[in-house]
């Protein structure tokens, strides 16, 4: 029995995952929200939350993405991710190339996607 003027307490069985992109430029950081949609759609139940490469949050599950070269024409990048009390691991690199024109965020969409398929994380 509840007494009166008590409310439920809500409590999310999500604690959530953090995404970190490196390194810490303007050209990543704008790729970085599309890292961001990908994971969202692809875990729909988890909440996924943008935060800076060190403030990763120890209670949760950790997620970077390490963009090793981007041009105009092209991108390689590989995930690592760390679930609470665990190591790093790194997932493979996978790199996009264009001949005929300059990358899109369509593009960079699907090779997130690509890469986030072949990560044992998004399992």
């Amino acid at each position: 029995m509840m007494g009166a003027g008590l409310a439920p307490v809500q409590v999310s069985a999500d604690p959530g995952l953090s995404l970190s992109c490196l390194p810490q430029t303007a050209e990543v950081a704008d790729l970085c929200g599309l890292m961001r949609e990908v994971i969202a759609t692809g875990l729909p139940d988890r909440r996924v939350q943008l935060v800076g490469p060190e403030t990763a949050p120890e209670t949760t599950t950790a997620i970077r993405l390490h963009v090793e070269r981007l041009r105009k024409d092209g991108i390689v990048a590989h995930l690592e991710w760390r679930h609470p009390g665990e190591d790093w691991q790194t997932g493979e690199t996978q790199a996009l190339s264009v001949m005929d024109r300059d990358l899109n965020a369509g593009m960079v969409s699907r090779f997130f996607q690509s890469l986030w398929d072949a990560s044992p994380i998004a399992r």
